[in-house]
């Protein structure tokens, strides 16, 4: 009989600890960030993200993400440029590896998710089209969801 006591106090500290946890834990749970990739809505780890939403001309495909966290997420693919040679509507594209890199959140209170308001992006090996920037960053706004 001593030992029951004793079981219920462990059972009851137990379960103390555990509820103690609970708030602790669902702090850290919840949707994950997400990232508007097509212009509109948004995205969890997408394969896609198109850089200018204007004509699609800059997008960066194929991305595998080796990072994705609450605040900031990290990846690499392929880049694809439009040339705009001899003008954006018949110019021809092209492509190499870019790195991406999502930053500065912000909850959107038009879906209540928290979004990924930057893209940050970097041709890996130099950008394709002479003369454009080897890197930039592009709003990524909620206002699009």
């Amino acid at each position: 009989m001593a030992r029951t006591p004793a079981l219920i106090l462990a059972a009851a500290i137990a379960l103390l600890l555990m509820a103690g946890a609970g708030p602790a834990a669902a702090m850290h749970s919840g949707p994950p960030t997400v990232v508007s990739a097509e212009c509109h809505g948004h995205n969890f780890k997408p394969s896609r993200i198109i850089l200018a939403c204007g004509d699609a001309g800059l997008v960066a495909e194929h991305l595998k993400w080796a990072s994705w966290g609450r605040r900031e997420a990290k990846g690499s693919g392929t880049g694809t440029a439009e040339t705009c040679d001899p003008n954006c509507a018949t110019g021809g594209r092209r492509s190499g590896p870019m790195e991406v890199r999502l930053f500065r959140t912000a909850r959107c209170s038009r879906d209540g998710r928290v979004h990924f308001t930057r893209i940050e992006y970097r041709w890996a090996n130099g950008a394709p089209i002479a003369g454009q920037p080897d890197r930039g960053v592009v709003p990524s706004p909620c206002s699009a969801v």
